[in-house]
């Protein structure tokens, strides 16, 4: 992205209130200080206008870590306007140019691929007010934005889309580009366009609609709290209740969560799969494959949660999910077990600085050996596996949790409930001292083959070269080269009815 100017594109005209978007001072990497004073991340932001109308600026995200050089991991020019109702409008000129009309003002935004590191992002912030947004479908920009509170409108354009609302009853409307939508609370109504697409209701009577596609389509609906009504579309859907008496309707192929409450389930006759408990009402089973799940409170225990009032409410959602699910429900049995042994929780932290979730171990013994010894690959005080003798337990491990990072690979896009899941089992092996050692080669046609950590692909569920371990210490029990079920995204995926994760990279 080149220049934010205010007038009317005239290629041949000298810009009025030009601003030179190719090199403002957040891109200058900042002043490098030793680590122990210095996170590794650092945000510088340069502001390039600010008339009262809107408040733009560049915000480039750095990570200072790498011994080399800074890196850029995320460059985002944000959009805000002010704390009462606006009208936001972003299109396309003919000449390439980005036109964002705010209050009927126009501000003219040239897209550029001068600057190194990942694509830019278009961050949308309308503060507080019943604010309308929309933009347009030939718009391929990556956007979030964040309605905030009131009685918003947001139509999504045709790129990768981030829809957030606030505090009022929102109406959300994703469109072809793969899309993720929160409504946080109030009554909400959120659809989906022809993109795939994940989509929480959050608080709130929400009414979530995943909408028409392709046979291909991915959709991930979300009540939350409340009495939420949530349909199927085409593709496969997964539909989870959440807390509440709720309405779900399936079609195509469907994968139903009731949750809690007194909820009616329509599976319209589709070869679905349900998960409910005692008390469901469900018609048009006959060709579903029905199984019965008793709510519980199981991770209680062995999970905590830090961040910000919506990420916790977030985390909540999924959690209920997997405390209604059969595999779901043993994986939180297993951190309430390995927190009581380990004396206490794996906490679960927000992530917003990278498009990404990770686990990391951490442990009084670990910090007092780094105090004065290099820690090696696959050394057991990490909880490596060595000799067929676990390694030590992680007794103050987290994750770090990207709520609305969505793993996208060829014909999948997979929500950020199974990402989580992942980090969970690497929690499970970091608890008990289970991690295999090793690396693999992982690669395709047409690919250069790449290693792979062996901890990565049994968390995922595939085979590794690692000797195999008795996990479960049962004698009775073959040894496996990777993680027993349902210790493995891949058994969250089969469970869901979701193509499976074949390789890690």
């Amino acid at each position: 992205m080149a220049q934010l100017k205010t007038h009317p594109p005239d290629l041949k005209a000298t810009p009025l209130n030009s601003i030179d978007f190719r090199h403002p001072p957040a891109y200058d990497p900042p002043v490098r200080l030793p680590q122990h004073v210095q996170e590794p991340i650092q945000i510088k932001t340069s502001t390039l206008i600010n008339d009262g109308n809107l408040h733009a600026s560049r915000v480039v995200t750095w990570d200072l870590g790498h011994p080399d050089q800074a890196e850029i991991l995320n460059d985002t020019l944000l959009i805000e306007t002010g704390n009462h109702p606006d009208i936001v409008h972003i299109s396309k000129h003919h000449s390439g140019q980005l036109r964002v009309s705010v209050n009927g003002r126009s501000y003219w935004l040239k897209p550029s691929d001068t600057q190194d590191g990942p694509p830019p992002l278009l961050h949308i912030k309308t503060q507080g007010g019943n604010d309308r947004v929309r933009i347009d479908s030939d718009v391929r920009l990556a956007v979030k934005v964040e309605a905030g509170d009131g009685h918003d409108h947001v139509q999504a354009g045709g790129g990768a889309t981030w829809l957030f609302g606030g505090a009022g009853n929102d109406t959300l409307r994703l469109a072809d580009g793969t899309g993720y939508a929160e409504g946080n609370d109030g009554d909400d109504l959120i659809t989906g366009g022809t993109g795939s697409h994940v989509m929480y209701g959050n608080n709130g009577n929400d009414r979530l609609y995943a909408g028409a596609g392709t046979c291909g389509k991915q959709s991930y609906l979300d009540g939350g709290q409340g009495n939420d009504h949530l349909y199927a579309g085409n593709g496969h859907t997964v539909i989870h209740g959440g807390r509440g008496d709720d309405v779900l309707v399936g079609h195509d192929r469907t994968t139903f969560y009731t949750g809690l409450g007194n909820d009616r389930v329509f599976s319209n006759g589709g070869e679905n799969l349900i998960y409910g408990k005692a008390g469901d009402t469900v018609y048009g089973a006959r060709r579903s494959t029905v199984s019965q799940v008793t709510p519980s409170t199981a991770g209680a225990q062995g999970l905590a949660v830090e961040g910000s009032d919506a990420f916790r409410q977030r985390v909540a959602d999924d959690l209920e999910l997997l405390r209604n699910s059969p595999s779901g429900q043993a994986m939180l049995m297993a951190m309430d077990a390995a927190a009581r042994k380990n004396g206490g929780p794996v906490t679960i932290k927000e992530e917003l600085h990278i498009d990404d979730s990770q686990y990391v171990f951490d442990s009084e013994e670990l910090r007092a050996w780094m105090q004065h010894s290099p820690v090696d690959t696959d050394d057991p005080i990490e909880g490596a596996i060595k000799n067929g003798v676990p390694g030590s337990s992680a007794t103050q491990a987290y994750i770090r949790f990207n709520r609305t990072s969505l793993h996208i690979t060829p014909g999948n896009v997979a929500p950020p409930l199974t990402m989580l899941y992942h980090e969970l089992a690497h929690a499970y092996n970091g608890a008990n001292g289970t991690f295999l050692p090793g690396f693999m080669l992982e690669g395709h046609p047409g690919e250069s083959p790449r290693y792979v950590a062996n901890n990565e692909r049994q968390a995922v569920g595939l085979e590794t070269d690692a000797p195999p371990f008795d996990f479960d210490n049962d004698p009775d029990t073959p040894a496996t080269s990777t993680n027993p079920k349902p210790f493995t995204e891949n058994t969250l995926h089969e469970e869901m009815g979701r193509p499976l994760r074949r390789r890690y990279s």
